[in-house]
C-alpha cells in the first residue's frame, strides 16, 4: 500500500509540479540603485528563469519603476535547480503584480488586494510640539503634515499654539488581511482648540466628486493664502520697524522671517504661477508666486528649489516649492516671507482672505448628515479605547 502511495506522489509531482513541490518563501527589499535581475541572481535563480520572469512581469509593470525599499516576495522550490515558482511585487497600495510558474511557462497578472477601511481616532493636548504630541497620540506622520496644511488656513502656528491646546483626529486606514496598513486614507475629522480659536473641520465629497474640508457650518476651510508656509518654525523677525541684523541701523522689515533648520520644506501659501525662481539680489535663492485677486508671495534665502519649480510653472496650495536656507543677505537659516497685494507689501499676519468655495443647499444637507455620522463614529471609538 505504501509503495503504491509513493508511486502516486511521484506521478502527481511530474504532472503538477507547482502543486506538490515544497517552496521556500522569502521577502526581498529593493536596495538603493537595485534592480530585479541582480536581486534574483543573488538568490541563485538560474539566468534563463530570470529572463523569463522579467519578460512576463514587464507585460504589466515597467521595471524601471522599481524603487528603494519596495517589497518583493518570492517562492522558490527546494530542488537543486532553484525553480522560481512565484514572484509577487507590491505595485500599489491596493494591487500586487504576480508572476507564477504554471508548470510550463511563466504567466503574469495584476491581483487586487482585499482591503478594509478601519477608522483611527486620536485625541490629546499640545505639551511639547504639534508634531510630536500628535505622533505620541498615534497619528501617522503623513496625516500630521496634512493637518498642518489644513489648519494653517485658520491657525497661525507661531502665535496661536500654546501648551495645553487640545486636538482630535479621525481618519481611515486601508488595512490588508494580515492586519498591516497598506495606506493611510483620508482625514474625516479634525479639531484644534486653542486660546484664540476653536477650529473643527470635516472631510466631505461634493456633487462634483471633489474631496475637501469644511467647517462645522459647511464653509470651505481653504482660503487664498495659508497663514504659515513652514511647519515647526518660529518667527524670528516680524513685519515692521527693527534693527537690521547685518547693518545695525533701524529699518522697516516688509515681511516675516521664519527660523527653521536647514532644508526644512517650504510650502506654497496659495495656488498660483511661478513668476520668479532664481537668484534675486539680497533675497538669494528666491521664489515669487502670482496668485488670484492681485496677491503675490515672495520666499527668500532658500537653500534649494522644489522639484520642477521654475518660471511659468503652476503650483498648488501646500505644495513644497523649496527648502530653508541662508543664501543672499542672511545671518542664519530662515525663510523671509512677503505678501504683496496690488504691488504693495503688506503684513502677512494681517491677511484675511475669504473662503474659496461654500457648499450648495443640497450639498449642505448631505454634509450635515455626514457630520453627525462622523461625530458618532469618533465618540464610539473613544469610548472603546
Amino acid at each position: 500500500m505504501r509503495h503504491i502511495l509513493i508511486k502516486c506522489i511521484i506521478i502527481l509531482s511530474l504532472l503538477f509540479p507547482t502543486v506538490l513541490l515544497p517552496a521556500e518563501e522569502k521577502e526581498l527589499i529593493v536596495p538603493k540603485g537595485g534592480n530585479l535581475s541582480t536581486m534574483l541572481r543573488n538568490e541563485e535563480i538560474p539566468g534563463q528563469q530570470i529572463v523569463e520572469v522579467t519578460n512576463a512581469l514587464s507585460v504589466h509593470y515597467n521595471l524601471k519603476h522599481i524603487y528603494p525599499n519596495q517589497k518583493i516576495l518570492i517562492k522558490v522550490d527546494d530542488d537543486p535547480e532553484r525553480r522560481l515558482m512565484e514572484l509577487r511585487l507590491s505595485a500599489d497600495f491596493d494591487k500586487d503584480n504576480v508572476v507564477r510558474y504554471n508548470g510550463y511557462a511563466y504567466e503574469s497578472y495584476p491581483e487586487m488586494l482585499s482591503l478594509k477601511l478601519v477608522p483611527v481616532a486620536a485625541e490629546g493636548s499640545i505639551e511639547s510640539s504639534f508634531y510630536n504630541d500628535m505622533a505620541a497620540a498615534g497619528v501617522a506622520g503623513s496625516k500630521i503634515m496634512e493637518l498642518f496644511r489644513i489648519f494653517s488656513f485658520d491657525i497661525d502656528f507661531q502665535r496661536d499654539i500654546r501648551k495645553g491646546d487640545l486636538f482630535k483626529v479621525l481618519y481611515y486606514d486601508f488595512v490588508k488581511d494580515d492586519g498591516t496598513v497598506a495606506k493611510h486614507g483620508p482625514l474625516a475629522f479634525a479639531s484644534l482648540k486653542t486660546n484664540f480659536s476653536d477650529v473643527n473641520l470635516y472631510g466631505f465629497v461634493t456633487d462634483s466628486n471633489e474631496y475637501d474640508y469644511y467647517s462645522a457650518e459647511g464653509k470651505s476651510v481653504r482660503k487664498t493664502l495659508l497663514k504659515t508656509p513652514v511647519a515647526n518654525a518660529r518667527i524670528s523677525s516680524s513685519y515692521g520697524m527693527r534693527v537690521n541684523p547685518i547693518y545695525g541701523y533701524e529699518s522697516f522689515h516688509k515681511g516675516l522671517d521664519f527660523a527653521a533648520p536647514l532644508n526644512t520644506p517650504i510650502l506654497a501659501s496659495g495656488s498660483g504661477t511661478v513668476e520668479l525662481a532664481g537668484w534675486f539680489d539680497i533675497y538669494g535663492n528666491c521664489i515669487i508666486l502670482r496668485h488670484s485677486n492681485g496677491y503675490k508671495t515672495l520666499y527668500g534665502h532658500m537653500n534649494a528649489f522644489g522639484k520642477g519649480i521654475k518660471k511659468g510653472v503652476r503650483v498648488k496650495q501646500g505644495q513644497v516649492i523649496g527648502y530653508i536656507g541662508t543664501t543672499g543677505m542672511s545671518t542664519g537659516p530662515h525663510l523671509h516671507y512677503e505678501v504683496i497685494l496690488n504691488d504693495v507689501k503688506i503684513n502677512p499676519a494681517s491677511v484675511k482672505s475669504p473662503p474659496e468655495r461654500n457648499l450648495t443647499k443640497a450639498e449642505l444637507e448631505r454634509f450635515n448628515k455626514r457630520k453627525s455620522e462622523i461625530d458618532t463614529i469618533f465618540d464610539n471609538l473613544k469610548k472603546t479605547d
